[in-house]
């Protein structure tokens, strides 16, 4: 055992130069990794007009909403869904990548009633319009076989670095064994163009709430953005 006198900050800065240097690792998700991975999607989805529009408004608020929601959500894909990935950097989660091999098995057994509570403290509105938002994307989910892409984030300050790629090329070559394509929906319209270029094809896009958009994407399991499902 060893230790050491790096500051917060000090880490944070080598962790990324690990990242643009491509020191990092691509591993399976454990449980003991699950409250860290949960903040990396909290912190990376902080901003997302989705969940800007959910609420709460003041972002420390939010914060606390998305870092609790996570922590169930990372839980159900750990007993119910996966493969799950992380990319490690300098020993800590550098990113996220939670699957369903398949598709069709989400969303898990009395998921409602485990995420609500997560909102609760967050008052009725945010509830009202996180169900909402669950209702329409859950309405739009595939009923032909498929691998679902569930969850996708890089620590903000390392994004667009190569991690998300990374985890892209794991979760398809999880695909490729399986034969089947992969599904995802997206809150950020400059994530259309990401996901594209990475040989996905948007299928359908429907209308959230406080001017927030979802978009629905596929890959057909090999790499032509324009294969036919």
């Amino acid at each position: 055992m060893t230790g050491t006198t790096d500051t917060p900050g000090a880490r944070s800065t080598r962790e990324a130069a690990d990242v643009a240097n491509h020191r990092f690792e691509i591993v399976e998700l454990e449980q003991s990794r699950r409250a860290e991975a949960a903040r990396v999607l909290a912190e990376a989805f902080l901003d997302d007009p989705a969940w800007v529009a959910i609420g709460p408004r003041r972002e420390p608020a939010r914060r606390r909403l998305l870092t609790r929601y996570y922590n169930v959500l990372v839980g159900e894909a750990l007993r119910w869904g996966g493969p799950n990935w992380c990319a490690i950097s300098a020993g800590a989660v550098a990113g996220v990548a939670l699957t369903y091999a398949d598709g069709l098995r989400f969303a898990p057994p009395r998921a409602t009633l485990r995420e609500a509570p997560a909102f609760l403290p967050a008052g009725p509105g945010p509830s009202l319009r996180g169900a909402y938002v669950d209702f329409v994307m859950k309405r739009a989910h595939p009923r032909d076989s498929h691998v679902l892409l569930w969850y996708l984030a890089a620590r903000p300050d390392i994004q667009r670095q190569g991690v998300g790629r990374a985890l892209l090329d794991r979760v398809r070559a999880d695909a490729q064994r399986s034969g089947l394509p992969i599904y995802l929906d997206t809150t950020r319209f400059e994530n259309v163009s990401y996901y594209r270029s990475h040989g996905y094809r948007k299928v359908g896009e429907a209308r959230l709430l406080r001017g927030a958009r979802v978009w629905f994407m596929y890959h057909d399991g090999r790499g032509d953005p324009d294969g036919a499902f």
